[in-house]
């Protein structure tokens, strides 16, 4: 899986439930300290500038490779057909 293949993935995903919740719905919480919940919407810009979420080392599209490599690994069907 190429890395815009995994970041086009993400975007649909991001983009359907933003049509469903609308773009201020918390996507992401974690208790911690500091920023501890994310919206939808800040989701979807981590996505289009490939970066982390904010206060994280959490990059959504790496997330999307490693679920693809995973299934891949476990003989599972991965996300795209390519190799």
């Amino acid at each position: 899986m190429t890395r815009d293949e995994a970041k086009q993935i993400a975007l649909k995903s991001i983009e359907e439930e933003i049509e469903k919740n609308g773009e201020n719905h918390i996507f992401i919480a974690a208790p911690q300290l500091g920023k501890n919940s994310w919206t939808l919407k800040e989701c979807k810009e981590a996505i289009l500038n490939d970066k982390p979420l904010e206060n994280t080392d959490n990059n959504l599209i790496d997330g999307v490779i490693n679920l693809d490599k995973y299934l891949r690994e476990h003989n599972l069907k991965p996300l795209t057909e390519n190799e």
